[in-house]
């Protein structure tokens, strides 16, 4: 039996798309995501999880409080929705102007790519909590 795709499934699929293949179009394609998050009441979880993934990395406030949100609403459904909530939530930090919780946030500079501060009082029983890696573990993928 084939699986009935929402028409908001498949627009976000298509975002998601569109990202992977021309990533210099990521404004574009978040702020299509929240016109699609203003627009209709996302009660899917894998529709909330793709949508907050696709606003998690955002440099506008607003977009980074709109993934925490969704993710925090899939929370009890997905257990992707765990790491995207976490990240939304370091991201915000580092908005604020604080170091990130978890160390899920990097910076790409002069081809290089490095972790945002970090907050040391964070354990790693902190970041297992919300299914992110130990943060040896995230500093090495950083730097792969």
């Amino acid at each position: 039996m084939a699986q009935v795709v929402s028409d908001v499934a498949q627009r976000l699929r298509a975002l998601a798309a569109t990202l992977a293949q021309a990533p210099e179009r990521s404004a574009a394609v978040r702020a299509a995501a929240m016109a699609l998050v203003r627009e209709h009441a996302l009660t899917d979880p894998a529709d909330r999880v793709a949508a907050a993934g696709l606003l998690v990395g955002s440099d506008d406030k607003a977009e980074v409080e709109a993934a925490q949100a969704l993710a925090l609403a899939a929370f009890g459904a997905l257990p992707a929705a765990r790491p995207l909530a976490a990240a939304a939530f370091a991201r915000l930090r580092l908005l604020a102007g604080a170091p990130q919780k978890f160390g899920t946030q990097w910076l790409a500079r002069d081809g290089a790519v490095a972790m945002w501060p970090v907050d040391p009082a964070t354990p790693d029983s902190e970041r297992a909590k919300w299914g992110l890696p130990p943060l040896a573990e995230l500093r090495r993928r950083a730097e792969d």
